[in-house]
């Protein structure tokens, strides 16, 4: 879940608050306050990276605008009491997860709700945490680096402070900004007279905000798939977490130079107990995972074995049947073998019949003869052996018709062999044939290869032959002149037919799109609040605005279009191969802005290297000659106007120079050009300020010394000096009742000084 942190204040003169000296705060901003007379300057501090103006949508539809300074001097003048509430301030988190455009819109939506739900203005300035160095014992002292003791505050602190105004905006005359001095908002108004107006009190309306803020919150969150907010406290969540108290600006500061606070060890010991109850819930909840998972197993197993039962079922039920075929095989095996038994058991009656008969001769011949007695003797083994032998009988019996049980399956198995077999057979004897019809369609193919072959065969070349190597390598740039001469002829056709190429028709527009969007703040520096292109990498710097502004100028586009898709539909057209050829520097800005940015200071960090060496000999110089002038302002514009001459000229040899980038040499014509309008200046001041110095023999001095420059910087460089710099030089020597006449010949920017 993303942490909610939602806060107010209000802005009062009770407590010696200016709403104006607070907006430059928040701003980083330079604004003039008119109620105490006093210039706020913020322009130095670090961490804000957006600050805009939100207007509800009753007061834009009316065509007002306004600026900061303006709104918040005007809401100043609309409070009379000492003790007024001039402003509200109401903070914000902003989801670290975002990147700074969404979190710029996020913050940007939310405001224009508080605007049209409260009727007032806001001013929504966002900042990032100011990250210091690492502190170094030996390091000067340094705002930048880390104090001894002190923390860096946390990475993810990304905030917004809304300022609003505590009146109802109305239009004055000519679409002006006012404010009803009797109309304070609701919202300010006390407890008691929200209740006889059937309003709620003021903290249930904060919590409403705090809602409506988590709500636009978590539509953007939503989006991208990241933890929402949750507007409830610990409490309403069910959570044992005990809120930490706030801080404060002072004992904030105090805790990040390491110094303790009883606040900072209340919520230390807040903090503890937090991290105490969450691990113990953490430990409880996986404690309770690991029952789950313990229960989910189980459930599991018994699942998939009642899944399974209904197999066993099935296999139990196959058995038997198979129990009761088998049986009614036997029975049938019995019914065939019956006949044979019936014969044993016939045999065994017959076997009977023959021992009854033995015994009716055994008495016969017992009776007819006496030496028939041995014979009678062993009559009772005879019988025995014959009882023994019917016995032996009846097992042979049972594994006979044990056997016949068998027959029928024995007998299908062997007929499944057989089919099988049979199959096997008809598909060897398919192969074979298949095969052999291969064999003779690929023997023809085989031998009309061999005869090719014998026809082609020549011996192969040497690799070390000479000839061999050189034809190698032609054949080789032959083929990779072709392999250019296609990709050429590929990029050509590109660029020779946009209508049906899409890529590149997508390109130019995103082109034309940055080049029509290059002054807004969200893609470039913001002039006058001194931003480094080091903490915005995606944005253009002031240099690339400079030349993106005179391509522009050269293509002539509209920077404010009415119809903004149709000029850069228009501007998508402009970019031929031709424009693109001639204006690289600029494509690159368009295209690869950091890049152009990297390259850019590569080039020029000799040139940089060399004018940093340069302006200290310089500062030499001037300080010398300084010394014998005096050491008064005057001496020292005075001395500056002396070197300034071999100082460019100097600048102006190296600039020339063939193996001077063309980077260097733009840097170089800049810096001349910016070098001639000072010493303009310097020029003006010193003249004017002769009047200022202590005797007549100073005056000459400087009045020499400045002739002398003059003279020399008119001959040396007269074509590059501007008109403008000509009516500083002239409004300076009027003091000396010795103007300079300008003679303006065929250019604007090429005028010549006489004397």
């Amino acid at each position: 879940m993303t942490m909610v942190h939602f806060d107010t204040k209000a802005i009062s003169r009770k407590a010696g608050q200016s709403a104006v000296a607070c907006a430059a705060y928040r701003a980083g901003d330079v604004l003039d306050d008119a109620k105490y007379g006093k210039t706020h300057d913020y322009s130095r501090k670090r961490g804000v990276m957006s600050s805009d103006i939100v207007l509800p949508f009753a007061l834009k539809a009316l065509g007002v605008s306004v600026d900061r300074e303006t709104l918040w001097n005007t809401a100043e003048a609309a409070e009379n009491r000492s003790d007024s509430r001039v402003a509200r301030e109401w903070l914000i988190n902003l989801p670290y997860e975002l990147s700074e455009e969404e979190r710029h819109t996020l913050a940007i939506s939310f405001a224009q709700k508080l605007c049209d739900d409260m009727d007032v203005i806001a001013d929504v300035c966002i900042h990032r945490p100011v990250m210091k160095l690492p502190f170094d014992p030996e390091a000067k002292p340094s705002s930048k680096r880390l104090r001894e003791g002190e923390q860096n505050p946390d990475p993810r602190n990304f905030h917004a402070h809304i300022m609003v105004t505590t009146r109802a905006p109305i239009a004055g005359p000519n679409k002006t900004l006012a404010f009803d001095p009797k109309l304070k908002i609701p919202f300010e108004w006390s407890n008691k007279k929200r209740l006889a107006n059937d309003l709620p009190s003021s903290m249930k309306e904060i919590k409403r905000i705090r809602e409506m803020w988590v709500d636009t919150a978590n539509v953007v969150l939503a989006q991208y798939h990241l933890p929402l907010m949750d507007a409830r406290s610990y409490k309403d969540q069910g959570l044992d977490q005990q809120p930490t108290i706030k801080m404060g600006v002072e004992a904030t500061a105090m805790e990040r130079r390491g110094i303790t606070t009883e606040k900072g060890d209340i919520n230390r010991e807040i903090i503890a107990r937090n991290q105490a109850v969450t691990e113990q819930t953490i430990q409880q909840g996986s404690e309770h995972e690991r029952r789950v998972r313990a229960l989910r197993k189980g459930l599991a197993w018994t699942t998939e074995h009642n899944a399974s039962l209904s197999g066993f079922i099935g296999d139990t039920t196959q058995r038997i049947d198979d129990s009761e075929r088998c049986l009614n095989s036997a029975e049938q095996g019995l019914r065939e073998a019956e006949p044979e038994i019936n014969w044993s058991s016939e045999d065994g009656a017959r076997a009977t019949n023959r021992t009854y008969r033995a015994k009716r001769q055994i008495e016969a011949a017992n009776d007819g003869a006496a030496t028939a007695g041995q014979y009678a003797e062993s009559l009772p083994e005879l019988i025995k052996d014959t009882e023994q032998l019917i016995a032996n009988t009846k097992p042979n019996l049972e594994w006979t018709a044990k056997r016949c049980e068998n027959l029928p399956k024995r007998g299908d198995d062997t007929q499944q062999r057989i089919d099988k077999a049979a199959q096997r057979i008809d598909y060897s004897k398919r192969w074979i044939t298949q095969n052999s019809e291969r064999v003779q369609a690929s023997k023809s193919i085989t031998d009309g290869i061999n005869s090719g072959i014998t026809e082609r065969a020549r011996p192969a070349p040497s690799p070390f032959d000479d000839d061999y190597q050189r034809a190698f390598y032609e054949r080789k740039r032959r083929v990779n002149r072709e392999i250019a001469n296609a990709v050429s002829a590929r990029d050509q056709a590109k660029f020779g037919d946009e209508s049906n190429h899409n890529a590149l028709r997508e390109t130019l527009m995103v082109m034309s799109h940055r080049l029509l969007t290059r002054n807004n703040p969200k893609f470039c520096l913001r002039p006058g609040y001194n931003d480094n292109p080091a903490d915005y990498p995606d944005k253009f710097d002031y240099r690339q605005i400079d030349s993106l502004n005179r391509f522009a100028e050269a293509l002539g586009v509209d920077s404010n279009p009415s119809d903004f898709r149709a000029e850069q539909r228009r501007v998508a057209d402009l970019f031929t191969p031709e424009v693109m050829e001639n204006h690289a520097n600029a494509i690159d800005i368009i295209l690869k802005r950091q890049r152009e940015r990297k390259a850019y200071e590569e080039a020029t960090s000799g040139f940089t290297q060399f004018l940093e060496r340069l302006d200290k000999k310089r500062a030499t110089k001037n300080n010398e000659l300084q010394e014998r002038l005096g050491k008064s302002d005057i001496s020292r514009m005075t001395a500056a106007t002396q070197t300034v001459s071999s100082y460019l000229k100097i600048i102006t040899d190296e600039m020339n120079k063939e193996e001077t980038p063309w980077q260097s040499q733009e840097l170089a014509a800049k810096h001349i050009k910016e070098t001639l309008r000072l010493t303009a200046i310097q020029f003006q001041l010193s003249y004017e300020g002769l009047k200022t110095l202590d005797s007549v023999e100073s005056a000459q001095k400087h009045i020499k010394a400045l002739e002398t420059s003059l003279s020399d910087i008119a001959t040396k460089c007269s074509v590059t000096f501007t008109e403008s710099d000509f009516r500083r030089i002239h409004d300076g020597l009027t003091v000396l009742n010795k103007p300079i006449e300008i003679d303006i010949k065929s250019s604007y920017s090429s005028p010549s000084l006489r004397f």
